[in-house]
């Protein structure tokens, strides 16, 4: 990526609209835009769903389809072609954060579609990762997802529970259920599995894989609070994350490496780059999808040789990465001003 620039402050005076809620004590990735601060020359107002229509410098959009609204498929795309007519015409700045499923085509055919629409009046992109494909001959700025250790700072932990999995989102997703079922052939005794999250969709089927095996299948099925979170990571073993490609499944990835705690994910480009970086034993990594023998082969492996210390994460805390937001938003704010 060699258009990929590293942004340092700057003061203008600018309203940016983030497609995001509110910042407030439960950790999301507005965090890393705002850090819960104040922002001199800078006006923030968040918005989910359908986009107000007001004055604005710039919109910073996480994710294509946040403006998409309800509807068919049609009327959906038809929404998005107008925001992009609107855009031009009013010269307002396009900031996107761009995720490896929107660098790889995941997340459907719709996504696609308004991403493409999107791509031709978005200003600068975002990247947390020196992977994630972006288009050619537009301005990319590397901001690197933040470590949480100083927003845990103070917060209650738990003790390790041995031989305990967790699989852990503020949203847990569809098919959860089905890529855990492969807890049910490990062969390592004492084992666990503990999932925490809201179920989008997925109720019934972790419902049941409780119900088969109680003793051993744990759920908390509701948003829990920052601390109780730390609380669930403190005592896992070893934490599940079965894809990496949205913020949210990065997020999870960060907070337990922040916290101490090895995780299990899938081998990509960006997950052996960050295992090579953190140190040994802090990130195993399997092929293809979650299998028995993944689970028990990363837990052989850490109780056999156990990272020492705490990972090497290097990169930006919140407050860091906040500068550098603010740096892209005030020059996207100046291009399209010209």
């Amino acid at each position: 990526m060699s258009n990929v620039t590293h942004p340092a402050a700057e003061h203008d005076q600018i309203l940016v609209y983030a497609s995001q809620r509110q910042p407030y004590h439960i950790l999301s990735y507005i965090d890393q835009i705002v850090a819960n601060k104040t922002t001199p020359g800078v006006e923030f107002r968040f918005f989910e769903g359908k986009l107000p229509h007001a004055d604005m410098d710039v919109i910073h959009l996480h994710r294509s389809t946040v403006l998409f609204g309800k509807g068919s498929r049609w009327k959906r795309l038809a929404k998005m072609a107008d925001f992009v007519l609107q855009a031009k015409r009013r010269k307002i700045a396009v900031v996107r954060t761009l995720s490896g499923a929107d660098a790889s085509g995941r997340g459907g055919r719709l996504r696609l579609a308004a991403n493409r629409l999107l791509d031709q009046v978005t200003t600068s992109y975002i990247v947390l990762d020196e992977v994630t494909r972006t288009p050619k001959g537009r301005p990319v700025t590397l901001i690197p997802h933040a470590h949480y250790r100083e927003r845990f700072l103070g917060y209650p932990r738990s003790a390790q529970v041995p031989g305990r999995l967790l699989r852990i989102a503020a949203n847990l997703p569809k098919g959860v259920a089905p890529s855990l079922e492969s807890f049910f052939l490990t062969e390592t005794p004492g084992l666990s599995l503990r999932v925490v999250g809201k179920p989008t969709a997925a109720y019934i089927g972790l419902k049941g894989m409780a119900a088969r095996d109680p003793e051993r299948v744990t759920l908390r099925l509701e948003h829990i609070s920052d601390g109780s979170t730390v609380q669930e990571i403190s005592a896992a073993e070893l934490v599940l994350v079965p894809k990496v490609a949205e913020l949210e499944d990065m997020q999870v990835l960060y907070m337990a490496l922040s916290l101490d705690r090895p995780v299990l994910v899938p081998a990509t480009e960006l997950t052996r780059r960050l295992a090579k970086a953190v140190g040994a034993g802090w990130i195993s990594l399997y092929e293809g999808g979650l299998t028995a023998e993944a689970i028990d082969s990363a837990v052989k492996g850490l109780r056999a040789t156990p990272p020492s210390g705490s990972p090497q994460l290097d990169g930006p805390g919140l407050a860091e990465t906040s500068e550098m937001y603010l740096k892209v938003f005030r020059d996207a704010a100046a291009a399209g001003r010209r």
